[in-house]
């Protein structure tokens, strides 16, 4: 009996070390699987910021209930500033989830009913209020639509005041609810619907929609980077954004960066490792650490669509290399993200950059953007799948664009100096061949002026809102365009100037 003691002691001294030798090479080969991974993912990230031309980028991978890689690349400013994942970034549309869990928490308590009309959660003057649940303010079935909220936008750049939201709720009621009397709408994305919602969460919670959001979302979810003002967030490091001029990357101080009364449809910044933390929660339950900000009814509720291929309440679903994605992509002026968890695999990415301008955005997949394909591809990466089609880079956009640019440009310069030359040279005969009054003639002047015309009506007024956003998000573009206009209205008036002289000739000759 002994001996046998004596023999398993011994065995048991010679296969522990070879047991735990055999678990150490597994944890260095996953280790190593992880750093090749990694270092992959480094290199792709690499590559495509220089192909895009991008200042900074932050990342964040989660899986399950912790996070797997957190970097930041890149310069956060002009002054060299590394990006580091705690560096805050604009969050854009993304943004709309954290409303959506505002008012799910809101829903949990007893405050507010998803089905009831929200009428119910606003002030009497709500006319046609009654038609509109709150669930289809989520679910972006009211009917509003995006085009017609850029007035708003435009108008309430400027107004950072406290009341902001409610001030840009009542004027999207004016514009919006008398006009609906239907029940049921199709799924129509519109800021409109989110900025409704913040505004309830104030009439309901009976605080700011901001203060609301730090002390049920950000606190419990240990987001220490996360601001719900401009103010806040430049102060503790935010990056600066920047707009693309012509293909170089110009940082913006302008208006338009933060638009107060639309910050519970997206105008909120935080950084890579406090949106893991979100995403943490996301998968789990709405549970982060000791701490839960839903329970994990609500938050299946609020990654369902209710139609697929719709809208849930601040996600929708997508579809990468056969893995079904529920995520969304944020934009505002100067920063643009993408996030998408694969439920199947509890896993989760955030892309942050502070650049982003309509060229960033695919057509007419306008929802489709620079950090949209990198987050799809570190995804791939991740899965061992190739990792797709990035498009055309930002300098081959460029390329195109400049290219058709200069040609019209010197198009149009040859033909301004021949009108030139006919108009202010020493007058022949022929001039007064090409400048018989006629309609081609009459049409050419008028089409001169057309576009200057068109151009100070556009720009004067509001009455197409769509315009000013253009001229905001591309304006390198647009600046061209109306010098081109200019052009052809100095090139209208040689042609009038031409004309007169024609007439003026033929009549004194006769």
């Amino acid at each position: 009996m002994k001996i046998r003691i004596i023999a398993i002691i011994l065995c048991g001294f010679i296969i522990f070390p070879l047991f735990s030798s055999a678990r150490s090479d597994e944890s260095m080969q996953e280790e190593r699987s992880g750093t090749s991974v990694y270092s992959e993912i480094d290199a792709y990230i690499a590559r495509e910021m220089k192909r895009q031309r991008l200042p900074g980028l932050a990342l964040g991978i989660v899986q399950g209930n912790r996070i797997l890689y957190l970097k930041g690349y890149g310069q956060a400013d002009s002054s060299g500033r590394p990006v580091t994942p705690e560096t805050p970034f604009g969050l854009g549309s993304i943004g709309k989830s954290i409303t959506a869990i505002a008012v799910l928490q809101l829903a949990e308590s007893g405050k507010i009913d998803l089905d009831a009309p929200i009428q119910r959660y606003l002030p009497a003057m709500f006319i046609g209020a009654e038609f509109i649940t709150v669930r289809q303010l989520l679910n972006q079935t009211s009917g509003f639509t995006q085009i017609s909220t850029f007035s708003n936008t435009l108008s309430s750049a400027n107004d950072q005041y406290q009341d902001a939201i409610e001030k840009n709720a009542l004027s999207y009621a004016e514009k919006f609810l008398k006009q609906t009397k239907q029940t049921e709408h199709p799924y129509t994305y519109s800021n409109a619907n989110y900025v409704l919602l913040g505004y309830i969460v104030q009439r309901v919670s009976g605080q700011s929609y901001g203060d609301y959001v730090k002390e049920n979302i950000f606190e419990p979810l240990s987001m220490q980077d996360s601001y719900v003002t401009l103010d806040e967030a430049a102060t503790h490091g935010l990056a600066t954004p920047y707009r693309r001029i012509f293909g170089y990357n110009v940082p913006y101080d302008g208006p338009f960066v933060y638009i107060a009364g639309d910050s519970p449809a997206g105008y909120m910044y935080t950084s890579a490792k406090d949106m893991s933390h979100y995403l943490i929660a996301q998968m789990n339950g709405g549970r982060f650490e000791d701490d839960s900000v839903l329970t994990s009814e609500s938050i299946r509720l609020m990654q369902t669509e209710p139609v697929p291929g719709t809208y849930a309440m601040g996600w929708s679903s997508d579809d990468i290399n056969g893995l079904r994605v529920i995520g969304s992509p944020g934009g505002s002026l100067g920063f643009q993200a993408q996030t998408f968890m694969v439920s199947e695999q509890q896993l989760g990415v955030i892309v942050f950059a502070n650049v982003l301008d309509a060229i960033d955005a695919e057509w007419p997949d306008t929802h489709v953007i620079t950090t949209t394909h990198i987050a799809s591809g570190v995804i791939n990466l991740l899965n061992e799948q190739p990792i797709g089609e990035s498009g055309l880079s930002i300098s081959q956009k460029y390329m195109l664009i400049n290219g058709l640019l200069f040609i019209l440009s010197a198009w149009l310069l040859y033909t301004t100096a021949r009108t030139a030359k006919c108009c202010l040279g020493p007058w022949s005969p022929d001039n007064s061949n090409h400048t018989k009054i006629s309609i081609k003639v009459l049409s050419r002047i008028v089409l001169n002026f057309a576009g200057l015309f068109m151009i100070l009506v556009l720009s004067m007024t509001q009455v197409v809102p769509v315009w000013h956003m253009a001229t905001i998000f591309q304006p390198d573009v647009f600046l061209w365009l109306k010098i081109v206009t200019g052009l052809m209205a100095l090139k209208g008036s040689m042609e009038i100037i031409r004309l007169v002289r024609s007439i003026w000739h033929k009549k004194h000759l006769s």
